[in-house]
């Protein structure tokens, strides 16, 4: 939700709420803050605000104990009467959700190419520790059961990134890429967790231990399912598009069908 408000003084917006689970927080010189001037307007009252993190009333919270993506801050940003220039507004006043939902798509393509990484990494973590691992006097690449793995693990992989590649594609033709961001990050972070999980199965107990990066890849995937939208949500967006596309052609009427004396 939008729990962040403003309104205009003179020729100045004044901030005021709190905005969670945002990344890099720790990290940022400036925020692109999305605040309502007025909840009953709902969508339409949302406008995009650009915020310079050392702005008085400009503060942070705590930084989040996460499972994965450790290296990367998350926290709250805190904004108490912060007052930013009339030109620090992106866009229109009102058009902030349209904003945020062009640029969901495009980070969506984003997180799938992070997924993607994740994968990649775990795949060859896996393919290498398979090689040199031996048992029985041989190396566990030779096995059946480890060999399907890894197949499955590849072609996960390759399928998710043939979907990324395709998104942006589609966004760099200046085209509507909803859907393909959404099928792109869809698959591509269950890609990245289906293979980390994978890796670890290869490796035994040495993935489960910190001295190999498989699990790493393990909680770092975990996220991908998570933010920029839910897998739940990537569903959802795929179906509405799919749904509409359908009922936009021109489809036959399917025959009755015929019936069988007996």
């Amino acid at each position: 939700g939008i729990n962040a408000e403003y309104m205009g003084e003179g020729d100045e917006w004044v901030l005021n709420g709190t905005k969670a689970w945002i990344t890099n927080a720790h990290e940022a010189d400036c925020a692109l803050v999305f605040a309502t001037t007025d909840k009953s307007l709902m969508h339409r009252g949302i406008s995009a605000f650009i915020v310079p993190t050392n702005l008085p009333g400009f503060s942070l919270g705590a930084k989040e104990d996460k499972l994965g993506i450790r290296a990367s801050s998350t926290a709250n940003l805190i904004l108490e009467n912060v007052r930013v220039p009339h030109t620090h507004l992106l866009g229109k006043e009102g058009q902030g959700f349209k904003i945020a939902m062009t640029t969901l798509d495009g980070g969506r393509i984003g997180i799938a190419s992070q997924a993607l990484g994740i994968a990649q990494a775990a795949l060859d973590c896996a393919v290498n520790y398979a090689a040199q691992r031996e048992a029985f006097g041989s190396p566990i690449s030779k096995l059946y059961a480890i060999q399907h793995k890894l197949t499955r693990m590849a072609c996960r992989l390759d399928g998710a990134r043939l979907l990324t590649w395709r998104a942006a594609c589609t966004k760099d033709r200046g085209e509507d890429f909803s859907k393909e961001a959404a099928m792109a990050k869809l698959t591509a972070s269950e890609a990245a967790t289906f293979v980390a999980h994978q890796a670890i199965q290869v490796l035994g107990g040495m993935g489960y231990v910190s001295d190999m990066p498989a699990e790493r890849f393990y909680r770092d995937a975990r996220i991908t399912e998570i933010y920029e939208g839910t897998s739940e949500i990537q569903h959802v967006v795929v179906a509405n598009k799919l749904l509409k596309e359908y009922s936009e052609m021109s489809m036959p009427t399917p025959a009755a069908p015929h019936k069988h004396r007996s």
